[in-house]
């Protein structure tokens, strides 16, 4: 199992219920977890299904909405503000890296093509200069274009 980052919990009183919602946050997933007299609710959310996380900040408690891109929206109502700030600041981050990594998988052809490019300019220049010739640029150019 993967390790417990942080463990958010709503106060009862607050909730008007017994048993309070808890939120873990672990490096791979999100359960949210809420309990009634018979029935027990628990998400398990990964972080590139969480498009938002919210904070509504009070004076003593605040409110984390946490929006999915499914149908299963969180709100942990009634947490401290102190773990509310520390779990949004885990959140963020998490959310930050989980797309960060689908995005550099669908820009991997814009990095290369990045690198050909500066290549060829920085031959260019040295063609500019004289330090190369004619024919030793054809040939590395030769070169990227094989190798792109």
């Amino acid at each position: 199992m993967s390790n417990l980052l942080l463990k958010l919990q709503g106060i009862r009183s607050l909730n008007r219920t017994i048993f309070p919602p808890y939120l873990y946050i672990h490096d791979d997933i999100l359960v949210y977890r809420r309990r009634k007299w018979i029935w027990v609710k628990e998400i398990s959310i990964s972080y590139n299904q969480i498009s938002q996380v919210t904070l509504n900040r009070g004076i003593f408690f605040s409110s984390l909405d946490i929006i999915t891109t499914g149908t299963d929206d969180i709100i942990l109502k009634y947490v401290s503000t102190a773990h509310a700030i520390k779990a949004k600041k885990i959140l963020d981050q998490k959310i930050y890296h989980s797309h960060a990594k689908h995005q550099q998988i669908e820009t991997g052809s814009r990095i290369a093509l990045s690198d050909y490019e500066r290549t060829l300019n920085r031959l260019r220049e040295l063609l500019a200069k004289g330090q190369i010739s004619e024919k030793d640029y054809e040939r590395k150019k030769a070169q990227l274009i094989k190798h792109l």
